[in-house]
């Protein structure tokens, strides 16, 4: 992409379509979306006569071990961002070392950590010589970037005169000035003054939560990663944002180094290390990086992160699952599905590098009720979802067919309209234990049937007899010339919940 392209139509589209991947289900998303070619075009007029500004950014801290200030640009500005990324990307990616990983393509969490392992295997002479890591991190890294000395380094480089006003309207917003809080009251009073861009002085720090300010956050330290593999000449040395790792088979180097980086941070960049996250020790006693355990020949995930996981299995298990005395009832909410789906599929997709197989599989035994949703492939190591409904059937007796295969030891009460009904021939023992009588010219074809007022008497004999029940829900949509239906919830005898 040439200069006199940055602000046209077609890279401001490029960019909303790459943008809108990460967001399709937020809400300005749907709205920018909704007029997409005049918001496009009112945005490239905008930057073209640089009118532009960021509007309003939406401050939250969510919920983890450590309190975070988060402030999420309009989707607008996402747009813009990934405009001006995509731009200096190009001009920046070939000055960086190969041994940065953060917000680069082709790199990541998973590229450093083997990355890791390899510098392991050499220092050791593959577990044959004893090493030395040192492990540094910046104290309070975001809060710290002075945006001047960004800046610079971001002139430095571009020639365009549009890509650096663009960057100096981004890297100079200040986004305390107009915010939308979000999230429950008092918790900005948790947070230590000096991790707030409320308490940072001016010209100071960077928005944690957008593609600009991660990429930037990268940025600012190549300098500093050209003085440790050049002026210092540590050959293993890797950077993933402001944690690094040096390794040296001699201890006292390590120490050298330290001394020295803690000099140029502070001279160079105005940073300065985390001493309590400062670590120096054998190799052999394995680095704790990127949340995991990193060993020459294996991989560990940390008890944090797992604990972690727990922590929100249990939550889900509070929303989806209630246990009485005689009953368990199994909710079945799409949306908070979706959210426990991907929250599995984020930590299997952490743990597929590392030993983890017994792990999981303990997860798995521990939390039976996972099973009622998910289908756990130990041997791919996926979790497939057992909620979703396929699309596509054309009558309701297809529809009813395939939740009876799909909860095929249940009784499945499957809504129309204002009855439930039966389509299949073994339901006959159900109509007799119910008292019902065999339907005649139904049009869809249903065999048996009662009125949903009816559903507490006929549900309390079924469970009764101990026969778990599906409650197939009629939903207001129609994709085809049937009315859409899913699992609304599903019940069986606490026997049974404790049997499996």
């Amino acid at each position: 992409m040439i200069a006199s392209e940055l602000f046209s139509f077609a890279n401001l589209h490029r960019q909303y379509i790459a943008c809108r991947r990460n967001k399709r289900n937020s809400l300005n998303a749907l709205r920018f979306e909704a007029r997409q070619e005049d918001n496009l075009l009112a945005l490239r007029d905008a930057l073209v006569s640089r009118t532009y500004a960021p509007t309003r950014s939406v401050c939250f801290f969510p919920s983890g071990p450590k309190m975070r200030e988060v402030f999420a640009a309009d989707f607008r500005d996402r747009v813009v961002h990934h405009v001006l990324i995509d731009y200096i990307e190009r001009i920046f990616e070939p000055l960086f070392i190969h041994d940065s990983y953060a917000c680069r393509r082709g790199r990541g969490v998973h590229a450093a950590v083997r990355r890791l392992q390899t510098f392991i295997r050499q220092v050791t002479v593959n577990g044959n010589q004893r090493g030395w890591y040192l492990q540094l991190d910046i104290r309070n890294y975001f809060m710290s970037i002075d945006r001047d000395i960004l800046y610079d380094k971001v002139a430095d480089q571009v020639k365009d005169d549009n890509a650096r006003w663009l960057a100096h309207v981004l890297i100079y917003h200040d986004c305390t000035a107009d915010y939308l809080y979000k999230g429950p009251p008092g918790a900005y009073d948790r947070v230590p003054a000096h991790k707030t861009l409320f308490g940072t002085p001016k010209n100071k720090g960077l928005p944690i939560g957008n593609l600009n300010s991660q990429f930037f956050a990268n940025l600012y330290l190549n300098g500093f990663d050209h003085f440790v593999k050049r002026t210092l000449k540590c050959r293993h040395y890797i950077r993933y944002c402001d944690d690094f790792v040096l390794l040296s088979d001699n201890r006292q180097q390590l120490e050298n180094w330290q001394s020295q980086i803690a000099a140029y941070l502070q001279e160079e960049l105005d940073l300065a290390l985390n001493a309590r996250r400062t670590r120096i020790g054998p190799i052999s006693d394995g680095i704790d990086f990127l949340g995991y355990i990193v060993r020459r020949d294996y991989l560990l995930i940390r008890r944090r992160v797992v604990s972690k996981l727990k922590s929100k299995l249990k939550d889900f298990r509070t929303e989806l699952v209630r246990k009485g005395p005689k009953l368990c009832r199994y909710r079945f909410d799409e949306d908070l599905l979706d959210k426990l789906h991907a929250t599995l599929a984020s930590y299997l997709g952490h743990c597929k590098m590392a030993n983890t197989h017994k792990l999981w599989q303990s997860l798995w035994n521990r939390h039976p009720w996972l099973g009622q949703y998910f289908q756990f492939d130990s041997v791919n190591r996926r979790v497939e979802p057992l909620y979703k409904v396929p699309q596509g059937f054309s009558r309701a007796a297809q529809q009813y067919r395939y939740f009876r295969w799909r909860f095929r030891d249940d009784t499945v009460l499957f809504q129309v309209g204002r009855f439930f009904e039966f389509y299949d021939h073994r339901d006959v023992t159900t109509a007799q234990l119910l008292g019902l009588q065999r339907m005649r010219r139904n049009p869809r074809g249903a065999r048996y049937g009662f009125p949903i007022g009816a559903l507490p008497h006929h549900g309390d004999v079924l469970l009764s007899a101990s026969r778990p029940i599906t409650v197939i829900r009629q939903s207001d949509d129609q994709y085809t010339r049937i009315r859409h239906r899913v699992p609304a919830y599903r019940i069986e005898p606490i026997e049974i919940a404790e049997g499996r």
